[in-house]
């Protein structure tokens, strides 16, 4: 972890400027095309859910904007961020999560499969100081309906800076799957050229075993 010298920013206006905003957060939805990693996950028999999850910890970390944290009106840059994730119970309700990001699949998958267990047996929403870090990327999913646009539940009297990705239901379209992509993002630290660039690498590695 370190912090960036936000003087020299060549963002530092934008920051200021959009660092005093009520609501400083802004979403783009967008479709991404999961054919062939549907067909991966599939064919080797792993979650899907985990497979597109992992694509996407994996551009997240990448892209050095979406590690920036807003910490007392000072950037953070974390080395690695992590995934807090809900997860839904068969009663309806859900669970905070948190999955560690590593490099290997199997080891992220492994993560996911044990908040999986964890949230299963338990109640309430386990808004642990896991869940609470701040090197996350808070993600949920919608797997019942296409999304079209989003909003989000928000606590103006906590700065919050963390991105925010939910994923719609996959469905047909012109002989492909696609799925709905909503991203939801701190304008002071991200603009939209950076959402468009992490749904372009996130398509990318969609499209990759």
């Amino acid at each position: 972890m370190k912090y960036l010298d936000i003087d020299n920013w060549n963002r530092k206006e934008h920051f200021n400027y959009f660092l005093a905003f009520d609501e400083p957060f802004f979403g783009i939805v967008s479709e991404v095309d999961v054919t062939k990693a549907y067909k991966y996950a599939k064919n080797n028999n792993i979650s899907f859910y985990s497979h597109y999850l992992f694509k996407a910890m994996q551009a997240f970390n990448e892209i050095e904007e979406f590690r920036y944290r807003i910490i007392d009106d000072k950037v953070v840059i974390f080395d690695k961020i992590h995934s807090s994730s809900t997860i839904g119970r068969e009663d309806g309700t859900f669970s905070f999560s948190f999955i560690e990001f590593n490099a290997s699949f199997e080891d992220f998958d492994k993560n996911l499969k044990a908040e999986i267990e964890e949230a299963k047996n338990s109640t309430g929403l386990r808004f642990n100081e896991s869940a609470k870090r701040k090197d996350t990327v808070h993600c949920s999913s919608i797997p019942w309906r296409k999304i079209t646009s989003l909003t989000h539940a928000r606590n103006f009297k906590h700065q919050d800076s963390s991105p925010k990705i939910t994923f719609g239901q996959y469905y047909k379209q012109d002989n492909k799957l696609v799925m709905a992509t909503a991203i939801y993002v701190n304008h002071a630290l991200t603009d939209g050229y950076h959402v468009s660039k992490f749904l372009n690498y996130f398509q990318e590695l969609l499209n990759q075993n």
